[in-house]
């Protein structure tokens, strides 16, 4: 079986380019990438691209080989993945196992998502569309989704509404130091607990802040000076779990090595802060009911997440591990990890359904 290893990430600020289209997203981030990882002579046997909402926002369907035509490389295999919010990470494992099995030597995994050109009563709905039809046929989104875990945890571990503001502190003090990040401005108590009311108890603070952006990550079988080794990538999936848990990520557990806690960047999937305290929770990392109040001591999301470096839908995965090939490199510019050897990506969808832990070492 053939090592597998990111050799170059690239990625552009995520913000609102009402002046781009989706294709626009990942020529800029092609721009950046050139200018470290010369794709021609290197090499690149499959594009493959992650992304959630392009048929529902973009009106684009077949967006793989049209990406690929875009970029010069029209003779090379190219396709899309959708597996919502989580397709980065459902990119990422089929680009690992394809050069695992020696099915191809060099992939590109280009993550992708254009949000933010329609109204939030439609962008809700497109969102809804990842529950079951039960669910959205009757009016239900996410949000309600995330508030009533919100409010389950609130209850078993009793802990006030204030306890969940501690994530959008830390995520904003984060991200004022991260040059890609969306939200670089610090918040306060009162702002968070002040904020619009999106559905009781969740407020605007607590949600992943969506914008557009685009991230490309090479992984090949070939070992450089830049390489970060992927020692693996494992995924799991489950129900929802009202009491509140996320089995996918607790499962997830069983399949990945927590260890060395203080000498490992942790990148979790924070689309609400309600998933962030549970994530951290279900990981081990963290006591239940507390993980919130001990940020300080954790090296999770120095990027300000999704919370605050912002939310790319299809596309977080491919940021995270961008991210995290920075910071393992030294070369990342926002906020850093020292000594760090070690990282653990955690990608998911929106509500934890699905779950993918990316382990990777210097």
């Amino acid at each position: 079986m053939m090592d597998v290893y990111a050799n170059a990430a690239s990625i552009i600020p995520i913000d609102r380019y009402y002046e781009y289209d989706l294709y626009d997203l990942v020529i800029e981030s092609f721009k950046n990438l050139e200018q470290q990882y010369d794709t021609s002579s290197r090499g690149i046997d499959l594009i493959i691209v992650a992304n959630a909402y392009s048929q529902k926002l973009n009106s684009n369907s077949l967006i793989g080989p049209k990406i690929a035509k875009k970029l010069g490389k029209t003779d090379i295999p190219s396709f899309r993945v959708e597996n919502g919010d989580a397709s980065g990470g459902t990119a990422l494992l089929m680009g690992y196992s394809a050069i695992k099995s020696g099915l191809a030597k060099s992939v590109m995994i280009i993550g992708v998502e254009k949000q933010t050109d329609y109204p939030s009563k439609y962008f809700n709905e497109v969102l809804s569309t990842c529950l079951d039809e039960q669910m959205y046929y009757n009016g239900v989104t996410p949000h309600s989704i995330a508030a009533i875990m919100m409010k389950k945890y609130m209850s078993k571990y009793n802990v006030p509404r204030e306890y969940f503001a501690n994530w959008a502190i830390k995520m904003h003090q984060n991200a004022v130091e991260n040059p890609f990040a969306y939200l670089r401005f610090t918040v306060d108590l009162n702002t968070i607990l002040s904020s619009q009311i999106v559905s009781d108890p969740i407020r605007l603070f607590d949600i992943g802040a969506r914008a557009d952006g685009a991230s490309i990550v090479i992984l090949s079988s070939e070992k450089t000076s830049e390489s970060i080794k992927i020692n693996k990538i494992e995924s799991t999936q489950s129900r929802l779990d009202f009491s509140p848990s996320l089995p996918s990520i607790k499962t997830l557990r069983s399949k990945i090595e927590i260890k060395d806690v203080n000498r490992t960047l942790f990148e979790i999937h924070d689309s609400y802060s309600v998933i962030a305290a549970i994530m951290l929770e279900e990981l081990g990392i963290t006591e239940p009911g507390k993980s919130l109040y001990n940020l300080d001591s954790l090296n999770v999301n120095l990027s300000g997440g999704l919370k605050a470096r912002g939310y790319p839908g299809g596309a977080s995965a491919v940021y995270q591990l961008s991210e995290v090939y920075m910071q393992l490199l030294g070369t990342f510019k926002g906020k850093k990890i020292t000594d760090a050897e070690r990282s653990i990506i955690i990608s998911s969808d929106d509500l934890g359904l699905v779950s993918y832990g990316i382990e990777l070492t210097r």
